[in-house]
């Protein structure tokens, strides 16, 4: 089964930041839509998945800000259209 794909926030300045939390192994959200990775997958994989196909719907690189409950800390992350990831400040 394919997760759905959460639309992009409109934007007037460039991308927002998607704003993603990672509650378990397998549970999650993006800007707010339930995100859940298949048996003995990682919502990490999904997630970036997710966000990669942003990236390649938008034709740029796609800003997040990930928290993760799993570990208490948050991280802000550049996703690129061919899946590259770097952090940002």
């Amino acid at each position: 089964m394919t997760e759905p794909t959460p639309t992009p926030p409109p934007s007037s300045s460039g991308a927002s930041d998607a704003q993603v939390h990672v509650f378990s192994p397998n549970a999650g959200l993006i800007d707010g839509v339930p995100v859940t990775a298949p048996p003995y997958g990682d919502i990490q994989d999904v997630v970036l998945s997710i966000l990669q196909q942003r990236a390649q719907q938008l034709g740029a690189p796609t800003p997040a800000t990930i928290t993760d409950n799993r570990y208490g800390g948050a991280i802000r992350l550049l996703i690129h259209p061919d899946g590259t990831t770097e952090q940002l400040g």
